[in-house]
């Protein structure tokens, strides 16, 4: 099949060429005008089919590869121990500082500046817990069993490096186009159960979008979408800086990186619970 495939783009590729260089007139000569239009209509949409073919053409496997690749290489990504992200958090028409830090294998805090006072979510890798001004006493307390199960399921490595060997399935479900951008559909089946959906650019094979389900919290249930864009290179790897949260279509937040820190020293003290 793809040997046809092959040949029949290059037909389509000698025909346009063959236009250009005015040697399709001796075709003319045995073709009325009529039959050479509806040729021409033929070839156009023989082009369309093999350029959505070749795209379907493309495994999964070979899509999450070329993606990684894009970002920095597997290499580059699996010597990476920690990171660290400063900027603000744009919701309700205010800008609010943050800063959030991750750390191998799930550990992560991220904290913020609201009108002077402090508010942090973090976890420890066992114990998920936040401090808020607007708690009881403004005391630092666990989440429920629940909140701390989703905080369980992410990690700090990305889900598609070693995908295989984690547990999880990965398929390929055609393509869909997010906000005028083509996009590959990638089907996440998670080992902890859960399934998130990437939207992959068939152009720059960089993330565009991911869909999910918030299984806890307030929002539990709701479509997640996470808009990823404003990739820069940090140190050989790319990273996105601007990231809109929208939940059932609405955006929630959106969220401007203006630093990002590689493998920065960092006390693991800051992701437990402060005890009383």
């Amino acid at each position: 099949m793809l040997d046809f495939v092959v040949k029949l783009w290059t037909f389509v590729k000698y025909f346009y060429k063959s236009e250009s260089e005015g040697i399709y007139l001796s075709i003319q000569n045995n073709l009325t005008k009529q039959n050479f239009k509806a040729m021409k209509k033929i070839t156009l949409v023989l082009g369309l089919f093999l350029t959505t073919f070749l795209l379907k053409a493309q495994t999964a496997d070979e899509i999450v590869g070329k993606y990684l690749q894009t970002i920095g290489g597997v290499d580059k990504w699996k010597k990476l121990e920690s990171m660290r992200q400063i900027g603000y958090v744009v919701v309700q028409g205010m800008n609010i500082p943050f800063t959030a830090t991750q750390m191998r294998p799930n550990l992560m805090r991220q904290e913020g500046d609201f009108q002077g006072q402090k508010f942090i979510d973090a976890f420890d890798g066992t114990v998920s817990w936040q401090s808020s001004p607007w708690a009881t006493m403004n005391k630092p307390t666990k989440k429920t069993e629940e909140e701390t199960a989703e905080a369980a399921k992410e990690n700090f490595e990305d889900d598609f490096i070693d995908y295989q060997t984690k547990g999880h399935a990965v398929e390929l479900d055609g393509t869909e186009e997010i906000e005028g951008t083509k996009c590959f559909k990638l089907k996440m089946k998670r080992k902890v159960g859960d399934e998130k959906i990437y939207f992959i650019d068939t152009e720059n094979y960089v993330p565009v979008m991911v869909r999910s389900f918030a299984a806890a919290g307030p929002t539990k249930g709701m479509a997640a979408e996470t808009f990823l864009s404003d990739y820069k290179e940090v140190d050989g790897l790319m990273v996105p800086h601007t990231i809109e949260q929208k939940m059932d279509g609405q955006t929630a937040m959106v969220i401007k990186t203006e630093k990002v820190e590689l493998n920065p020293q960092i006390d693991k003290n800051i992701f437990s619970l402060p005890k009383d």
